[in-house]
């Protein structure tokens, strides 16, 4: 699997060293190696200078996925679902330093392996996120380091819209096990059709269990890695299964800012099955999903937080090498 995700890993060394020479007389400028920085303050672990510092604890597995008939009927072109039924490497993860599952936040990094093309995903089990520019995600963790700001300073920021936001939308929220967590992009992409059209859309990936949380009884009889052991157990008799849709925005969505949450009815296609089948260990916990790896036919986010991703692991790639 290393190999997979580090092909491309000094190209995007040399784009993370070259932004940050470019703001390097901007003290208020976030850039890849800032947050990195700010990562190693918050989680880094002395004892164990290689260990990671975001999304630390996860698990590794592997499945299918199989594009829907909708999608082979549409005008996309993205020439890797059309090849068929594609493996697929997963890595389920809890945010930040999280080491106990009973928290709400979950990750799950997808790497589409096709005969001709790659798709690395990485996803959230919220729709939005808490920072809509590099300022706002640094200042966020920055927060959280010990007596790194003064207690005003935290005041004043916690006051942000994008933070508050972000905290409304996660109470609203529950603690789920895996068969029943959704995961989003959070960032529109655009998808070429046929035509050459560019349209922008969000995927999201749907339990087929449906959506639902643990009540204060099961909670209090699972363990901090029930994720995990629940997960080996479900997948003894069948697969965990998600459903696929690209959701298209409407005129007027808000396509670059990661923090607004689309609003109303949107026309969404049923891209296809995803179905995690086999547990893999946690070798992939070392590895790195850039989300910049995408196939033909999908073309970047112009939000400020996307271009700040790819850099930023790349650093934290390169030093736990």
């Amino acid at each position: 699997m290393l190999k997979v995700f580090t092909k491309n890993l000094g190209f995007y060394i040399s784009l993370c060293l070259l932004g940050s020479l470019a703001n390097a007389q901007d003290l208020e400028t976030y850039d890849a190696q800032r947050i990195a920085d700010i990562f190693y303050k918050l989680n880094g672990d002395s004892k164990n200078p290689k260990s990671r510092v975001n999304h630390v604890k996860g698990f590794c597995a592997s499945g299918t996925f199989t594009p829907s008939e909708d999608f082979n009927q549409s005008s996309l072109n993205l020439p890797l679902f059309r090849e068929g039924k594609i493996l697929t490497q997963v890595r389920y993860s809890l945010g930040g330093a999280i080491k106990d599952d009973r928290s709400k936040q979950r990750g799950m990094a997808l790497n589409f392996l096709g005969k001709n093309d790659n798709w690395t995903m990485v996803m959230l089990n919220t729709e939005i996120n808490f920072a809509k520019n590099p300022q706002e995600f640094g200042q966020f963790f920055e927060m959280k380091i010990p007596n790194f700001m003064n207690a005003q300073k935290i005041k004043e920021l916690s006051q942000r819209d994008s933070y508050k936001n972000f905290n409304t939308y996660l109470e609203r929220i529950g603690i789920s096990s895996l068969e029943h967590t959704p995961f989003y992009s959070i960032h529109t992409f655009w998808f070429e059709d046929y035509s050459r059209n560019l349209i922008p859309a969000r995927w999201k990936f749907i339990p087929k269990d449906g959506i639902t949380y643990l009540n204060t009884q099961e909670l209090k009889s699972v363990s901090k890695d029930f994720l995990k052991e629940n997960f080996i157990t479900y997948t003894k008799d069948k697969p965990i299964e998600y459903k696929m849709y690209l959701e298209f925005a409407n005129k007027g969505d808000i396509l670059d800012d990661t923090t607004a949450l689309w609003q109303g009815e949107h026309k969404n296609l049923f891209m296809g099955t995803l179905q995690v089948s086999k547990y893999e260990g946690e070798e992939c916990n070392q590895d790195v999903y850039f989300p910049s790896e995408l196939p033909k036919g999908v073309g970047v986010p112009k939000d400020p937080i996307f271009e700040l991703r790819t850099p930023t692991y790349a650093i934290t790639f390169g030093k736990r090498q």
